[in-house]
């Protein structure tokens, strides 16, 4: 691969950030099972939540609750495979760290919304699940608009065989296709 002198390449710079960002999740992430999932199937929670007749019982408990514990379980493994991808500096990284980024916006707004369908929740007004997606909005809207833009990004995630400059003047696209390694413009 070869870039222009001066160019940004490697994992430094604003690159750092998702990286911290990954680690950051899937512990975070881990932690919530433990703390807030755990407990439910461990202290007799699940059956109190999901048996018809209980004072606590809503026909939506079950399913929220199996799909915020698939859907984090996901998260998990997905963090940690971009982790992988991340440090081996894989040509892939960029289209599945936005990938995961905009599910990740699905998972929290879905989640959102299905949990508010449940009187207890819906009232309960947790201003954890808010910041929750104002968090999970952000980081989309900040990191997404940099995979697709970013020199650095466009110079270290490059398919084996590929150039990776990245080449742009007024009037041409962003985006200069890969060009197989001699081969001539």
């Amino acid at each position: 691969m070869t870039t222009l002198p001066g160019e940004p390449k490697g994992l430094r710079g604003w690159l750092i950030l998702p990286a911290i960002g990954l680690f950051a999740s899937a512990i975070r992430l881990t932690f919530s099972l433990m703390r807030d999932f755990w407990p439910i199937f461990r202290d007799g929670g699940w059956p109190v939540l999901t048996t018809p007749g209980t004072p606590a019982y809503h026909q939506l408990w079950g399913p929220l609750l199996i799909f915020e514990i698939a859907g984090n379980s996901f998260f998990i493994l997905a963090n940690v495979a971009l982790i992988f991808f991340f440090f081996s500096k894989h040509w892939r990284f960029p289209a599945l760290y936005i990938t995961m980024l905009g599910l990740n916006v699905l998972f929290v707004i879905g989640d959102f919304f299905m949990g508010n369908m449940i009187p207890a929740v819906a009232t309960a007004n947790d201003p954890q699940s808010v910041r929750e997606m104002v968090r999970t909005l952000a980081a989309a809207a900040i990191w997404i608009p940099y995979f697709l833009r970013s020199k650095r990004v466009k110079n270290t995630f490059v398919k084996p065989g590929t150039t990776g400059t990245f080449h742009s003047t007024p009037g041409e696209s962003r985006l200069t296709p890969a060009v197989p390694a001699g081969a001539q413009r």
